[in-house]
């Protein structure tokens, strides 16, 4: 079974794109964190529901032109443990 992920409740962070990086105020700790694509377009797909990575490299391939999904999950899965890390993302 695979892990399930949600993205902290969006009234929690302040997000503010600047050229090719985001920053994201996480209010509950008052730190910034500065990160690039993909994880804005990772965090905008997840919402608040809790999903895999084989579900949010879905919902991405329907917005984004991706070539290989199976690939494409593996990166989301590495970028789900970083934001996971910064406490962007919880296990479920």
């Amino acid at each position: 079974m695979s892990q399930l992920y949600r993205a902290t409740a969006s009234e929690g962070l302040i997000q503010h794109p600047l050229d090719s990086m985001t920053l994201i105020f996480q209010k509950s700790s008052g730190i910034t964190h500065m990160v690039a694509d993909p994880i804005p377009a990772i965090l905008e797909v997840m919402a608040e529901e809790a999903l895999t990575a084989d579900d949010i490299a879905q919902r991405l391939s329907l917005s984004y032109d991706l070539e290989d999904s199976t690939h494409v999950a593996d990166i989301v899965m590495a970028r789900l443990a970083e934001l996971h890390l910064l406490g962007l993302v919880e296990q479920v």
